[in-house]
């Protein structure tokens, strides 16, 4: 047996593995995939195999030290593993300092750091970083076809009847949906250009209906309590999008699939029945499945399948297992396996949260909801005989085993003290989509933000250290300190030289022309390789004769490869919209930092503070590949087969005597003028649309890409401009300190006690990332 330590760090992302006590060998697979930089979830389901191809053993002792989150990753990879025979583990988790601890010290380190000796540590943008590194919005995106019940699930997890909810597509704008724990909603509304449209401190369920039938309003900001969570542990925002035929603003669809890219870390909510099969339904699937084939683990982590309506299955339909046993097997067909998959009953949720909620109080609800919550808690209570009809949904959710031990004792808490509504509304199955919500930020968004964090405290301690230490050398460099003065007026003058400003502006738009150009080559490198698809296909038509009763048919067959390309072609413009302006704003940052460092290699590294800017995402129009096909002027007719005759020997007599010994008659083909289409031709015909419209997009992701590289170019001059000012003023206070020659010893001995509780407090900062 086999002795494996695992030791595992989510907020530095570092893994250390030994076997038997050694470090894995050189070539070790194990060692590549484990590598510095790369997430636990997206390399450990490979382990179990590896373990057993490496060491030629089925038997191993696996010590993990760690969260609990992620040794409860480790131990389902190899509980299926064993499972299917692999082989057989013992586990042991060594306990490390999990996310709340984290946070408590993160608090207590940045009071100490505001109650410290520099002002500028004291500064509201300082404040202001660490409050954005704290409550950075974590997205969930729920995603759609019609009549899913998505609005309806919405309102389940919110307990508050909000988003409209209708039989047919009801959401045709984005809302963003944000807890901030509030006693009541608020919103803000805007139009297609981003503009506010109004403000509202109250709103209601009547008013979003409004604000949903409103042709002006295309984003509405929605602010209040999402009771499942708690803003102090992540700012969660709920983003309803509208369905794929239903978006209001074109920009809508491109937003969603900016959530469902692969480059994207949002948490997903895919709202569907167990009826399924549509064609939007299997659009929005095939680019799920792209996006969950990369990421390991993680990445199949971030999209949880919500089978919802599940208490008005009929009897054909089968339990509950065959159920979701179908819904696996359609989601299957589109390469996504072993799914989050989560069976709900929204409705009854929504229904028995609002009565929870009134509580008896003169809180008005809608009138019927008392007794059809009562009757659809009764419903979902009841266990039958056969416990393969019980609609107890929390069982059959795709969650870890110590969640589902919690709630079974939730479960039990709520029947035994004969609270119905509580256990029905975790029967419903809402609650353990919430519970996979919860846990998936705790998992991934709250570590992240964890060092993103550190991270902010790190870049602020490094600039103040590095400008303190500078006026400490300065201090302490009596002899030289007349040549540094003169230095430090060269530097502020090479800022301030015109033709260095130039120079640098210059040099900034080439790298931004760079960047278009490299982004329009990828986009013709792609619109070339879908034309050479399409190519493929016509010549697939090359040899046939289509009969013109059968041209619909043939036509619907091009259309449904066309609609196949659509979504596959629009991520990938989608992707190069979104990554130029990224490259555009880190090329620019390493401009700015590469013209410091000139100005500043004389005085061997002048205090500069580094840059922090976040990248800007950005998306273009969806793309919609569509064409029709007219058969005029390709037609022509043809004889066909049609069937046989038997042609009579009309010539054979019983008076011709040489007429005996022939055929009584003979079998003939029968013929018949028939119109056919070529094939090719009626391809070339359909296809002529989607070669323009190839061609259409593909320009105008260019005329973008150089519209959005022009606007960065711009902002940051504006910013550059601002670095430039700050860095002048520090420049300034540099050449006064220099300059000034009294109390010299007891200022250095002021800077040096400052160095030393910078270093301090750099060290508590970097001890929050270790576990």
């Amino acid at each position: 047996m086999k002795k494996v330590y695992i030791k595992y760090n989510p907020y530095k992302l570092e893994t250390q593995i030994t076997v038997d006590g050694n470090d894995l060998a050189q070539n070790s697979v194990i060692g590549e995939l484990a590598c510095d930089g790369t997430r636990l979830q997206e390399w450990i389901e490979r382990l179990p195999q590896i373990l057993v191809e490496e060491y030629n053993d089925d038997e191993f002792e696996i010590a993990f030290k760690g969260t609990v989150l992620d040794f409860e990753d480790l131990r389902e990879v190899f509980l299926a593993a064993q499972d299917k025979g692999l082989l057989k583990a013992e586990y042991e988790r060594i306990p490390a300092k999990e996310t709340e601890d984290k946070e408590k010290l993160i608090d207590e380190i940045f009071a100490d750091i505001q109650a410290g000796p520099f002002e500028e540590l004291r500064e509201a943008d300082v404040i202001n970083a660490f409050q954005l590194a704290k409550s950075s919005d974590f997205e969930v995106c729920v995603v759609a076809t019609m009549s899913s019940g998505k609005s309806t699930l919405i309102n389940a997890m919110l307990g508050d009847k909000l988003m409209p909810s209708k039989q047919e597509a009801c959401t045709a704008i984005i809302t963003r949906i944000k807890d901030d724990d509030g006693s009541s909603w608020r919103a803000e509304t805007f139009d297609k250009e981003g503009k506010l449209i109004s403000k509202y401190e109250d709103l209601t369920y009547p008013l979003m209906e409004e604000l949903n039938d409103d042709q002006n309003v295309s984003l509405i900001n929605a602010r209040g309590n999402i009771p499942f969570v708690t803003s102090e542990d992540v700012s969660l925002v709920l983003i309803d999008t509208p369905g794929p035929n239903n978006a209001r603003n074109p920009e809508h669809k491109a937003v969603q699939n900016g959530f469902l890219s692969k480059s994207s870390k949002s948490l997903v909510l895919y709202i569907m029945t167990s009826q399924f099969g549509t064609d939007d339904d299997d659009a929005l699937l095939s680019q799920l499945s792209e996006s969950m084939s990369v990421g390991g683990k993680q990445s199949k982590d971030r999209f949880i399948f919500v089978v919802n309506k599940l208490d008005n299955r009929r009897k054909d339909d089968g339990d509950v297992s065959q159920t979701l046993d179908r819904v696996k097997a359609h989601l299957k067909v589109h390469g996504i396996v072993n799914p989050n998959l989560f069976p709900a009953a929204a409705l009854p949720a929504l229904d028995i949260r609002q009565v929870m909620k009134s509580d008896g109080s003169e809180e008005e609800i809608e009138e019927g909801i008392e007794e059809e919550a009562a009757f659809l808690a009764s419903k979902l209570n009841k266990v039958r005989k056969n416990d393969g009809e019980t609609l107890h949904f929390e069982k059959y959710a795709s969650l870890p085993q110590s969640v589902k031990q919690r709630i079974e004792l939730e479960v039990q808490k709520a029947h035994d003290a004969g609270d119905t509504y509580a256990e029905a509304l975790i029967h419903s199955g809402i609650t353990s989509v919430e519970a996979a919500i919860s846990q998936y930020v705790r998992k991934y968004a709250k570590t992240a933000k964890v060092r993103n964090i550190v991270d902010t405290f790190i870049h602020k301690l490094d600039e103040v250290g590095c400008f303190e230490a500078t006026k400490n050398e300065l201090l302490k460099n009596q002899e030289d300190r007349d040549a540094i003065v003169e230095q430090l007026k060269d530097i502020q003058k090479k800022i301030d030289d015109v033709e260095n400003a130039k120079g640098f502006k210059e040099r900034v738009s080439d790298q931004a022309e760079v960047i278009v150009d490299e982004a329009k080559n990828q986009v013709e490198d792609i619109v070339a390789d879908f034309q050479a698809k399409v190519n493929e296909v016509i010549r697939s038509y090359r040899d046939k004769e289509i009969p013109v009763d059968e041209v619909t048919a043939t036509v619907k067959e091009l259309a449904d490869f066309a609609k196949g390309l659509e979504p596959q072609f629009r991520q990938k413009l989608d992707d190069i919209i979104q990554d130029g302006p990224v490259k555009t704003c880190e090329v620019l940052i390493k401009e700015y930092r590469d013209k410091l460092s000139k100005l500043t290699e004389d005085i061997g590294g002048a205090a500069v503070s580094s840059i922090k800017i976040d990248p800007m995402s950005l998306v273009d129009g969806s793309v919609k590949l569509v064409s029709t096909v007219s058969t005029s002027g390709m037609t022509y007719t043809k004889k066909v087969e049609d069937g046989t005759e038997w042609i009579p020997n009309t010539d054979k007599k019983w008076y011709k005597p040489w007429t005996w010994f022939q055929e009584s008659g003979y079998t003939r083909t029968k013929y018949k003028n028939v119109e056919f289409v070529k094939g090719n031709e009626l391809a070339q015909e359909y296809f002529a649309g989607i070669f323009k419209s190839l061609s259409d997009n593909g320009e105008a992701a260019n005329k973008h890409a150089i519209k959005q590289s022009n606007k960065i170019v711009r902002e940051f001059g504006k910013e550059f401009e601002r670095l430039d000012s700050i860095l002048k003023k520090k420049l300034k206070e540099l050449e006064l300190c220099a300059s000034d020659r009294e109390d010299s010893e007891a200022r250095i001995k002021e800077t040096e006690d400052k160095l030393t509780w910078l270093k301090q407090t750099k060290e508590r900062v970097e001890s929050i990332l270790e576990i």
